[in-house]
This record gives structure tokens, sequence and C-alpha cells, in this order.
């Protein structure tokens, strides 16, 4: 981990990113956050720049492969594939303790803020009009410069692998695990084509103006994988107002078919919390693990019983596990010595167990019906939960 930077520390690690820059002085916006130091800063000549420091260097994208996606999405918004533009990097420096800086002209504008979401007139379409036409671009975009990419089987593998790390080291309320089990099972629901994706949506990574999105910065988590990660963001921060709008506009700009990506989306929304979990179990940091583990039985109360998906006609008659197992038991043994699974094993090393939702997914498994994202809005957690990062 890098240490955080004050402003005049990257003012100063500017000059050297970008040599012949002289700094005038300091501006908005400014911040610290657990993952990036943040200052603006304004040249002699009235330019205005905004420099960046992460502070993970072994986590996500190195700044190298950001670059090299974030020049590919320059082209795409030159070419109007795009309705956003993107940080064009003008240097980088190479910082003590293999860090790096970033310095950038500024896209002008502000970072969104939470009470953005309140508004249900011009940037909930505009949000989903950036979203959906970064979903629609080619996986090619993405490939090539050591970004991850993922098939539908494949993301589905890596949620069911992080839900047997948490119950590995926590106990799991019983009804969230059989609400999360019977989604993951689901057959229907991991059948869409993946999408290059920004990954790790932040208020401080949408850059809006009098209600338009001018800009998406952030992309250290950018992958071709679920588009619902993306919109998962959209629906626990926002009104009601808002996400009919959002995902109106959405419906409307989004090339593919894909009729379950709201529930995928309220899936992986929810289970933001175990990777919180998971995040304190890797870091050792038991404030935050007690923090997830409320945070889950705050969750277990305000959705009961309630299933997150009707589960396909083969499995009405099998009933659920009463409770998720005890931690360090496989996912596939049953918690109480009853009927165990076979769904572990897809889980701890990706391979095929015969279903048809953990192998890869062709052109004939897709639904072939147009996007319909029209129907009642699924319950989530509270907006804003949690609030802890996306990691």
């Amino acid at each position: 981990m890098i240490p955080a930077k004050t402003p005049l520390e990257l003012a100063a690690l500017a000059t050297v990113a970008v040599p012949g820059l002289r700094v005038a002085g300091l501006r908005p916006p400014q911040f610290t956050d657990e993952l990036t130091s943040v200052t603006g800063i304004i040249d002699v000549q009235g330019n205005r720049y905004l420099v960046v420091c992460p502070h993970d260097t072994t986590g996500g994208l190195n700044l190298e492969a950001q670059t090299a996606v974030l020049a590919r999405l320059a082209r795409a918004r030159d070419a109007d594939q795009i309705p956003f533009d993107v940080p064009r990097p003008s240097g980088i420096a190479h910082i003590a303790g293999g860090g790096r800086v970033m310095v950038h002209p500024d896209l002008g504008g502000r970072f969104m803020a939470e009470e953005d979401f309140e508004d249900s007139l011009v940037l909930p379409a505009s949000l989903a009009r950036a979203l959906a036409s970064l979903h629609n671009l080619a996986p090619g975009v993405y490939t090539g410069v050591d970004t991850p990419a993922y098939t539908a089987a494949e993301c589905r593998d890596r949620n069911l692998a992080l839900l047997d790390e948490a119950a590995s080291a926590a106990v799991i309320p019983a009804n969230l695990w059989n609400r999360w089990s019977a989604a993951l099972e689901d057959v229907a629901l991991w059948r869409f084509q993946t999408a290059p994706i920004h990954g790790d949506l932040q208020t401080t990574s949408v850059v809006v103006d009098n209600g338009a999105v001018l800009g998406l910065t952030g992309f250290s988590s950018a992958r071709v994988g679920d588009p619902a990660v993306d919109v998962a963001w959209v629906l626990a921060q926002a009104s009601d107002a808002f996400l009919d709008r959002f995902r109106e506009a959405y419906s409307l700009a989004r090339h593919a078919t894909d009729l379950h990506l709201l529930t995928r989306a309220q899936l992986l929304s929810e289970l933001a919390l175990v990777r919180w979990l998971v995040h304190g179990v890797h870091a050792e940091d038991r404030s935050i693990v007690e923090e997830a583990t409320r945070m889950l039985s705050d969750l277990a109360d305000d959705l009961g019983d309630d299933p997150l998906a009707r589960p396909p006609a083969s499995l009405a008659e099998t009933p659920a596990p009463a409770s998720p197992p005890s931690p360090g038991a496989p996912r596939g043994a049953a918690p109480s010595g009853e009927g165990t699974g076979d769904e572990g094993g897809a889980a701890s090393d990706g391979a095929d167990d015969g279903d048809a939702s953990t192998g890869a997914l062709g052109d004939a498994d897709l639904p072939t019906e147009r996007l319909d994202l029209d129907g009642p809005r699924p319950d989530h957690p509270h907006p804003g939960e949690p609030s802890a990062p996306a990691l």
C-alpha cells in the first residue's frame, strides 16, 4: 500500500510526471479515500489538471494497463461510440514503494454526489446511456492489455466462491444463504452476454455537469464481465423515481438482450456485504468483520424469507437447505447432516459439474426476447449499503 499523499505532495509529483509543467496553484477536487489520493492543480497558463495516486499497488489493473484501457476508450469517444469522456493521461511518474502518479487534464464538471440520486429528470437517463454504451462496446476494446475477461459461467462461479469463502469464516444468516444460493443455482439468471464494464463505480468516478454525465474515471477494476456489476451500484443508491428512468433509458440504449439484469444486480448489491466481510478477513481487520456481520444481520431481518428469484421448475420440489454450512465446512456439505449437493466443485476450482449454468454459454443458450426492465423493482437493502467500497 502507498501512503496517502497531500495535495502539495501530489502537485510536486505532477511536475515529475509531466516535464515542463509549472504549477501555479491547487484547486478542487481534493480528497483522499481508501483507494486514491486526488487533487486538482492549475498551471501558469491556466490549464487545469487532476493528479491521481492509487494507494493499492497489487489489486486491480496496474496503471500501465489502465492507461491502455483509457486510450482505447478515448478512441471510442472520438468515434462517438460512447457519450462520455475519460481521463487522457498527460504523464505518469513512478514513486517509492512501487506506486504511480497519473496526471490528466480536468474533465470539467464535478463528481457525482449522493443527492444526485434523488434527481429523476435528466441525470438518470444520461447515466443509463453512458453505462449502456460502455456495455455495448466490443469485448476486444478491453482484451489484449492485461485486462481480465470472464464468461457468464465464470462470473457465476466467482460469486459462488465468494459465498463459500465467507461461510468458512463467519456464520451467514440462513435466510440470506438460501436466498443467494437459489439465485446462484438458477441457470436462467446466468445466461447473458458478458461485456466491457467499469467494475467499481463510485460517486467519485462519475463526472457530471448540468444533469448530464461528462465522464467516467477510476477504471482500475475494468474487465469483461457481468454488466449487472455496474447496474448494482445504481440500484443500491438510487431513489425509485431515479431507477425507473434509468432502467427505461438503459433498456432502449442497450443492444444485447439481458432478461435478468436487475435480478443479478440486486444479488450483487447484497453480496457487496459479503465482499466487505471477506476483505476484512483478508486484511485481518476484526472491526471490518464485525461491521459486515452486523450489516448482514440487519439485511437478514429486512429481507426475511423472500426469495430473490423464482426457482426453476425442476427445482420447485427440492427443499432448500435449512441453514448455511458452519464456518470451515465446504459449500456442498449439508449443515445438519442431511443431504449433500455438488455445487461446491464449481466454486472451488471452476470445473464443470454438469449443470449448463457452469459451462460456456453459447449463442443458442442466450434468451431471444428483447430486454425487459419494466417489471417491478425488486426489494433491496437500504440505499447506500454497504457504506464500504466495492472491492
